[in-house]
């Protein structure tokens, strides 16, 4: 995993936001506001974030289906703003998708034989019986019967249509999947065996994710590196077991301290509890200097000024104004509960 197969600099991606009869713009919608990030080869990058935190966005932006307002965004070190037409298309075969909604993203009037074939025939690879070998192997790849390519979509399950849409994603032969929430419409049961899969796929093909997710129980399963976004902005980011075990900012504490745990021994895993305040605002009015400051329990004056991505101690980037503070803070309500636990 020492090669870039991604790399992103201040990337942007507004929407304006236009009214009235002459359709005067009045603002606009910023929802990736300067973002950088890498992604090496064969690693599982994973981007977590409220809903309306602009995760979809950026990873849209990233695969050329938005247009970028500014920034920069190279594949393979191709700067993909100025790739059009037979151009974009060729790279449309390293770079593939699997959506959130396996029913809707199948088209329901089409057998799952069509549908594997379609990216062939588009791009033109091999023959029609090299076509039909390959659909084969995919069905395999996938671990679903051969029999299942005489069936339409709606005759399948979930899962077994989330599993249609990475056998079709893996068609092409690409070195970057982008996964948007692959799992999210799938049962808990469901769910494990999809990741379970994909992790086979990534080490056997040695495929490149950029995972999209609400689901953070998922996260630390899957993913080597995290992004947290908040407003378009990333917030913290790092390798997935210290972020996990130590984070920096406190909008990441306050979404790792909410995941649902079994045992007790899962809640000592997780940081100390800071509950969120509010709404996340719209992304047409964001809050000036850091974003997360209305919502945050531990905003000052300062944080009226914006704060930069930094390195902190541990090694995870954070964009806070007081990370030791706050670090300490946390510690002493956390020693004070516990001696509260132990009278």
């Amino acid at each position: 995993m020492s090669e870039k197969i991604l790399e992103v600099n201040g990337l942007k991606t507004y929407f304006p936001i236009y009214k009235g009869i002459l359709k005067r713009k009045v603002g606009e919608v910023k929802a990736v506001d300067d973002i950088s990030l890498t992604v090496k080869e064969g690693e599982t990058v994973a981007v977590v974030g409220e809903s309306g935190s602009g995760k979809t966005t950026l990873a849209k932006t990233v695969m050329k289906f938005i247009e970028q307002t500014d920034g920069e965004v190279f594949f393979e070190g191709t700067n993909i703003k100025d790739i059009n037409g037979s151009k974009l298309k060729e790279l449309r075969k390293d770079m593939q998708m699997v959506h959130q909604d396996p029913s809707s993203s199948l088209n329901p009037r089409k057998r799952i034989r069509q549908i594997l074939l379609e990216p062939l025939i588009i791009h033109k690879i091999g023959t029609p019986k090299e076509r039909e070998e390959r659909v084969r192997e995919l069905i395999n790849i996938v671990e679903l019967p051969e029999e299942f390519l005489e069936r339409y979509p709606h005759s399948l399950s979930g899962g077994q249509k989330q599993r249609i849409g990475i056998a079709r994603a893996l068609a092409l032969e690409p070195k970057f999947i982008l996964l948007d929430e692959p799992t999210s419409a799938l049962d808990v049961s469901v769910q494990a065996r999809i990741i379970k899969l994909l992790k086979k796929l990534q080490k056997e093909f040695n495929l490149t994710y950029f995972f999209i997710t609400h689901d953070l129980s998922l996260v630390r399963n899957i993913a080597d590196r995290v992004l947290v976004m908040y407003l378009g902005t990333v917030m913290e980011q790092g390798d997935v077991e210290t972020l996990y075990s130590n984070p920096q900012h406190p909008y990441t504490q306050s979404l790792f301290s909410s995941i649902p745990v079994v045992e007790e021994k899962e809640r000592e895993m997780l940081p100390i509890k800071i509950p969120l305040k509010g709404e996340i605002p719209s992304p047409s009015n964001v809050p000036t200097g850091c974003k997360f400051r209305t919502r945050c329990p531990f905003a000052e004056d300062k944080c009226k000024e914006r704060p930069h991505l930094e390195q902190k101690e541990n090694g995870i980037y954070a964009s806070c104004h007081f990370t030791k503070e706050i670090q300490q803070k946390t510690e002493i309500i956390l020693s004070e509960s516990v001696k509260s636990i132990n009278v």
